[in-house]
């Protein structure tokens, strides 16, 4: 049987505790730290994920949790500049002909 991955965002996180929650739209998920991907470093507020959900006593939790986009808006500006770069050289290569 595959398990489906669900995606959220992070709602909060405690450090000293190790613990947090992942906003869906089902409604709020518990997760570890232990299950969050440690080259990420420590979950930050609104960072979008992906996981799947393991059922314990009635109580969920997020496991093999993995980041989406870390920052999505920092993406788009990154492939804008690249996109408006390759039409900018081509323009050139143009004139220079």
């Amino acid at each position: 049987m595959k398990q489906e991955f669900y995606q959220g965002k992070i709602k909060q996180y405690n450090p000293d505790k190790g613990f947090g929650f992942i906003a869906t739209a089902e409604g709020d998920v518990f997760f570890h730290i232990s299950d969050y991907p440690a080259s990420e470093g420590e979950p930050k507020r609104n960072e979008k994920v992906k996981f799947l959900v393991q059922e314990n006593e009635g109580k969920f939790k997020a496991v093999k949790i993995e980041c989406v986009d870390s920052n999505p808006a920092k993406t788009k500006k990154n492939k804008i500049m690249a996109h408006n770069k390759a039409i900018t050289s081509e323009l050139l290569s143009n004139f220079r002909r």
